[in-house]
């Protein structure tokens, strides 16, 4: 449950100092209190950063391909663990169930599905668990395609029919029939609608994912801390991994076993992201505390987030039929928080220097 306006703001600004965030705890101070004049401002703001964006965006594109278009960000990585995501994609939107079963550990539905041509994808449908919201999933990887980056593996809406459903379950999800139809939501057309995501054949936990593990985490990514020359690819993607989840409002990432790796541990991937896309404009309470103690990043990154603006959002995240992957207002709190992002990093550039802040790739 949200707390409402200065409410809201006064526990922020005491979770940050509280926290420790050092140099972040005080620069959130001044960014709470410049909130409101922030928020007044913001028609204004957005016509004025729109222009930038346009402009910052095109030195990234051209930087990255010599093409201006917005699509070329979107193509500029487009195969997971070495396979295309048209083909990817195109499996999981259209090939026939064969067999489901209940993916265990959490407290939402989430099937494996077992294709006919033997490929695989986790399916997570509309069900009454608030917190799990399939589009948004699917909004995730999208995100992550336009900034570049290879972490969320190819998703996208997948209905799946009540007969395929209930019908060719797994024999060891036979007993929880009764909660599956308890908690899934039929359509009219006698379809359960949601989201397929490739499935990774072996992924485990990070050994980082531990509240021990937290605390390296944020010593490593603080100026004057030394990375271990081993940990360096790795700590790079948590890097990432902080502020995409700050992007997309994702809290749940640190509530244990939300950080998975490949089998040799040296591939993080950003997976179930359905708990996210909240309306907070300045992030979630635990996201941002966790940017706020974050004082290295990815010039990569960095250079890319211009890409995150209204119209290109509305672009990606609206269906030729109409249908909304993200509301206009999850767009615009999107926008928001990259704005946020681009503000902390300015500061902290003008504090330790580009070259100090901007560690990783």
């Amino acid at each position: 449950m949200r707390l409402p306006g200065s409410l809201l703001i006064e526990f922020t600004v005491a979770a940050v100092l509280l926290a420790g965030a050092g140099a972040g705890g005080a620069w959130a101070l001044r960014e709470v209190r410049a909130f409101q004049a922030h928020r007044a401002g913001a028609i204004r703001h957005e016509r004025d950063a729109a222009r930038s964006s346009r402009a910052a965006s095109l030195h990234l594109r051209q930087e990255l391909s010599g093409d201006s278009g917005p699509e070329v960000a979107l193509e500029s990585a487009r195969t997971f663990l070495g396979m295309s995501d048209e083909l990817l994609l195109d499996r999981i939107r259209k090939q026939p169930v064969a067999r489901l079963k209940l993916n265990h550990g959490g407290s939402s539905l989430s099937f494996r599905v077992d294709f006919a041509d033997g490929s695989r994808a986790a399916w997570k449908p509309v069900q009454t668990n608030a917190q799990t919201v399939p589009r948004k999933e699917v909004a995730a990887y999208r995100l992550n395609r336009l900034l570049g980056l290879d972490a969320v593996p190819p998703a996208a809406p997948r209905a799946i029919a009540k007969e395929d459903l209930f019908g060719k379950l797994h024999p060891d999800t036979l007993p929880s029939l009764p909660r599956i139809r308890a908690e899934t939501i039929l359509g009219p057309n006698g379809q359960v609608a949601g989201e397929a995501s490739y499935w990774i054949p072996v992924i485990k936990d990070s050994d980082l994912d531990s509240p021990e593990g937290h605390q390296q985490i944020t010593a490593w990514l603080t100026q004057g801390e030394t990375i271990p020359f081993e940990r360096r690819g790795f700590m790079g993607q948590v890097a990432v991994l902080i502020v995409f989840d700050f992007l997309i409002a994702n809290p749940d990432r640190y509530s244990g076993g939300n950080m998975k790796t490949s089998e040799d541990g040296s591939r993080l991937f950003f997976m179930d992201n359905t708990m996210s896309f909240f309306l907070d404009p300045q992030g979630t309470e635990k996201n941002r505390a966790l940017l706020l103690r974050q004082q290295k990043f990815s010039r990569r990154l960095q250079q890319a987030l211009p890409l995150v603006d209204g119209p290109t959002l509305g672009r990606l995240l609206h269906e030729p039929d109409g249908t909304e992957i993200l509301t206009d207002a999850e767009i615009r709190a999107v926008v928001q928080r990259r704005e946020f992002v681009e503000r902390y990093v300015a500061d902290l550039v003008k504090q330790y220097g580009a070259q100090r802040v901007f560690a990783f790739p």
